[in-house]
């Protein structure tokens, strides 16, 4: 069953018709033909041209959220962006141009309740799979950030389409397939096939290829009896911020103040006036220090994968107490990539700098001591290698199969834990399962929870230093589950 209108592969067109010179051409394109599923993921292709130098504001709203982004053109320059949104039947475009009164233009999507299939064939072939709903792309409706790509199930595609797609494209394919992503290549170029095999999560079992588009199809149906894993969820990471005390201690000392002024002045000016003033200063002063606190963030980020892999999947988590009743402003971290309300029924108002094509700040409306939070995901290159056999006795041996040094870390099995060492390349380390113990953290019961049955784990904590702003306290981890011995 479908909702929602089909939107035409033309471009929607906003005209305007400033003082002097030709009106400014504002195109709004959305990714992927248009076609997306309830409460996922799209993305809308802006392009803003004018003749003459003029300047504006871009807005579109998805329900509860909404994006806005400020920009200014010199003669002859085209603005580009392409801005993730949730999903909606129509989504509501606002474009307002220095001299020109505001505009506004409803973007229909196409809502599929069924799994969509994304058949991006430059051959002009139609592809279809069981209880999918086929849709036919070309490479311009890819998109060019990977959180687009939720609104799709499966994706099929050839060579003459990865060879038109740009380095975002690319990029956001690459993205895609390592968030464990259900595609199919058909007819790929080794060098291609190599490129998404190295980057693709869940061990690969969700990338296929064939030499023919039956065969791809094949294959990918195959593929449907291998679930993909689950990534790790905001409140999973929730537990591991161990939040909810940053505000308190600030609080609890200003109430300590306000007491102690009390109780001086009881004692010191016993007199009504006295009595009536001092509550009355206390909770001016009180509001007013609440309202002038910048609120601390708080960062987890949490990574996982494979053994042997060379990227991992990360999903990261910032969270604000709000310290008044009132706009809460999260000044969001560029390390990280695109973020987004982790509550998506949640009413935010996200700023987007046009000049980066990320956003810069969300803003809430928060209570007093609630907290909001904005979630981030996407991948990074690992260079670790290990490999985990089981030797008999109760023992097992983990070995540094990579060409870089381990820190120190944590292996988990059967329930418990227990410190794993530095590991030089080549090296490995013999443990007894007895000598484990029970986790002490919340990182090691949530690394527990996702190690496999009769599995094993591996836990290092991360560095984030490519992430400049990130709060001192910010905690990061990297997990590798294994599936059996090797």
């Amino acid at each position: 069953m479908l909702r929602g209108l089909r939107v035409p592969a033309i471009v929607l067109a906003l005209c305007f018709a400033p003082a002097a010179g030709a009106a400014p051409q504002v195109e709004l394109t959305p990714a992927l033909g248009g076609w997306s599923r309830p409460d996922r993921t799209t993305e809308i292709g802006v392009r803003v041209r004018a003749d003459t130098a003029t300047r504006g504001t871009l807005g579109i709203a998805a329900g509860p959220q909404s994006v806005r982004t400020r920009f200014e053109l010199a003669a002859g320059e085209t603005l580009r962006l392409d801005i993730p949104v949730a999903s909606g039947a129509t989504l509501d475009a606002t474009v307002e141009l220095e001299g020109a009164p505001a505009e506004r233009r409803p973007i229909a999507l196409s809502l599929s309740e069924s799994p969509l299939l994304g058949a991006a064939l430059a051959s002009g072939q139609s592809a279809r799979l069981v209880g999918f709903h086929g849709v036919a792309l070309v490479a311009g409706d890819l998109p060019r950030n990977a959180s687009a790509y939720a609104s799709l199930d499966a994706l099929v595609l050839d060579e003459g389409t990865l060879r038109a797609l740009d380095t975002r494209q690319l990029a956001a394919l690459i993205g895609f397939a390592a968030s464990c992503g259900r595609i199919a290549l058909v007819s790929a170029d080794p060098g291609a096939w190599r490129v998404l095999e190295a980057a693709a999560g869940c061990g690969r079992r969700m990338l296929v290829a064939g030499a023919s588009l039956d065969e791809a199809l094949g294959r990918l149906q195959d593929s449907l009896a291998e679930p993909a894993g689950g990534a790790v969820t905001a409140a999973d990471l929730g537990a591991l911020a161990k939040t909810g005390a940053a505000a308190w201690p600030r609080v609890v000392a200003a109430l300590a103040v306000f007491f102690a002024a009390a109780a001086l002045a009881l004692i010191f000016v016993p007199s009504m006036p006295a009595l009536l003033l001092v509550p009355l200063l206390a909770t001016a002063v009180l509001a007013a220090l609440l309202h002038a606190w910048e609120p601390r963030s708080r960062l987890v980020v949490w990574a996982e994968a494979e053994p042997s892999a060379r990227v991992a999947q990360y999903q990261a988590w910032q969270q604000v107490q709000g310290l008044a009743r009132g706009r809460l402003t999260m000044a969001t971290l560029a390390g990280l990539g695109q973020p987004r309300p982790c509550d998506r029924h949640r009413s935010a108002r996200l700023e987007l700098d046009a000049g980066r094509g990320q956003l810069a700040s969300v803003d809430f409306d928060a209570r007093l001591f609630e907290p909001v939070a904005l979630c981030y995901s996407g991948t990074f290159p690992v260079m670790r290698a290990f490999g985990v056999t089981a030797i008999g006795a109760g023992r097992v041996e983990v070995r540094n199969e990579g060409t870089l040094a381990s820190p120190p870390g944590v292996f988990l099995a059967g329930g418990h834990v227990q410190d794993l060492p530095a590991l030089a390349p080549g090296a490995a380390a013999t443990l007894r399962l007895e000598t484990g113990r029970p986790p002490q953290d919340a990182a090691t019961r949530a690394a527990l929870a996702r190690t496999p049955y009769a599995g094993f784990g591996l836990l290092w904590p991360l560095q984030l230093d490519t992430v400049a702003d990130a709060p001192a306290d910010a905690a990061a981890w990297l997990f590798v589950p294994v599936a059996e011995a090797t």
